[in-house]
């Protein structure tokens, strides 16, 4: 709520040459603002950097909010969260996108940490670092931004701590990026959040601003009632014809002109929460597909997911070859209604079992298992530390989150990534420790082998 109601991107979808800073105050749901924003030599956020910062926060969120504040992801996977296609002008958009909100300060009064709680002054950028992920220093990637580059990237502390406080809402995410331009985008962004945090809206029936007032809302640099109301027209249509608002509707002349937005109902249930969104990263973790993830998490109550999705997890880190993929499996499991599976007991190292009255079959005869396991097995490990660590973080973070804590996770990422540790030799043991219920002995003995190093 705070990132939003402080709308710290601009709509603007090009800058002047030089344009690096804006200033304003203003009065957003019954409280006074002032933002100040010092950008670099790329200016400042705006345009399509809104879709930026809002799939990185989502990321944030699915990962389940890391202790460090830092995802990793690769510069075209952050592209098709975007919904853009992997083209050289795609990653410079990105990649200045990023600088952007790595070097852009805001100072901002009026932040709101609780509901009804006292008001306070921030500074911060939106991320606090951007680092490009390597293995060894020979394999650094000199060449420009682009498909090859895998990205570490930290949200500032102030913002990291705004996503898990009181004042959080779900935002329709995937409704804002099928949206046609980057201006209707923020002004569905605002729109959405004030309707939300403006308790006179949803006793009105509308929300009115004053020309200019929206102007400044939107960031907008020239702030003559003609500029805004040429730029807003193009805007109104579309979210009109996306069915978002029901009417947009301009009252008076000049510098006095007000808008008013008359909103069509929104479904409710259909932005992810925080929770929700947590549920999207451990089962993507799994190897399904984002926009099935994110369907399934909106089909079923929180509580049934986690069931399915604590089956699902058991029998896939058990099993080790998969004749589908093992996203296709673990999608079968989480989608099974007749009771087919069940978790398996200990000494089960192959396919899940079936339900009490027998076992389903092994989908592959134990030889052609044995070398398919092996040829995958040669294969990981022969892959550069920092990549097996990718690889393998997220089902590693299964396994063993509960067992260790943040100070030996980043321990053993640390290990992993210069290559003392292998990751992909470390989760097969993992799997083995569970498999033959010695968990515990397995963590002891790695909490020891940490320390040695």
């Amino acid at each position: 709520m705070n990132l939003a109601e402080a709308s710290l991107i601009s709509a603007l979808t090009r800058l002047k040459a030089g344009e690096t800073t804006w200033e304003h105050s203003f009065v957003i749901a019954g409280r006074e603002m002032h933002v100040e924003c010092l950008g670099n030599t790329y200016g400042f956020p705006h345009g399509p950097d809104n879709d930026t910062m809002l799939v990185l926060t989502n990321l944030y969120l699915e990962r389940g909010q890391p202790s460090d504040n830092s995802v990793e992801c690769s510069a075209y996977g952050l592209l098709k969260m975007l919904g853009r296609t992997d083209s050289s002008q795609n990653y410079r958009i990105l990649h200045d996108s990023l600088t952007r909100l790595s070097g852009t300060m805001y100072k901002i009064s009026g932040w709101l940490d609780h509901p009804g709680g006292v008001a306070r002054r921030v500074t911060f950028r939106f991320l606090e670092r951007v680092e490009e992920v390597v293995g060894e220093p020979k394999s650094l990637n000199l060449k420009s931004f682009g498909a090859g580059t895998k990205l570490r990237i930290t949200l500032d502390k102030e913002v990291a701590a705004s996503l898990s406080s009181p004042r959080v809402r779900p935002f329709d995410l995937d409704f804002m990026l099928k949206l046609p331009g980057s201006q209707s985008r923020m002004l569905f962004r605002l729109l959405d959040t004030l309707w939300y945090s403006d308790p006179r809206a949803p006793m009105d029936g509308f929300l009115e601003f004053e020309l200019v007032e929206l102007g400044k809302l939107l960031r907008l640099t020239n702030l003559r009632p003609d500029s805004i109301r040429r730029m807003l027209l193009t805007v109104h249509d579309e979210l009109i014809a996306s069915e978002f608002l029901k009417s947009a509707e301009l009252l008076g002349r000049g510098a006095s002109q007000r808008v008013r937005y008359v909103l069509n109902s929104q479904r409710p249930d259909y932005p992810l929460g925080p929770e929700q969104l947590e549920l999207v990263g451990k089962i993507k973790a799994l190897d399904i597909p984002d926009v099935q993830a994110r369907d399934y998490v909106r089909r079923h109550t929180v509580p049934v997911i986690r069931g399915r999705l604590d089956l699902a997890t058991s029998i896939v880190s058990r099993t080790k070859t998969f004749r589908k993929g093992r996203g296709a499996y673990a999608w079968d499991i989480l989608n099974d209604d007749t009771g087919k599976y069940v978790a398996p007991p200990a000494e089960t190292s192959l396919e899940a079992r079936g339900g009490p009255g027998g076992s389903v079959q092994a989908q592959l005869s134990e030889e052609e298992a044995q070398q398919d396991f092996e040829r995958i097995r040669r294969a990981e490990d022969q892959l550069p530390s920092d990549e097996q660590w990718v690889q393998h973080r997220s089902a590693l973070k299964l396994l063993l989150s509960r067992q260790i804590d943040s100070g030996d996770w980043k321990l053993l990422e640390a290990r992993c990534r210069a290559g003392e540790f292998s990751a992909s030799e470390l989760l097969r043991a993992a799997n083995g420790a569970m498999v033959a219920m010695t968990m515990q002995a397995f963590v002891d003995d790695l909490r020891h082998r940490l320390r040695e190093l």
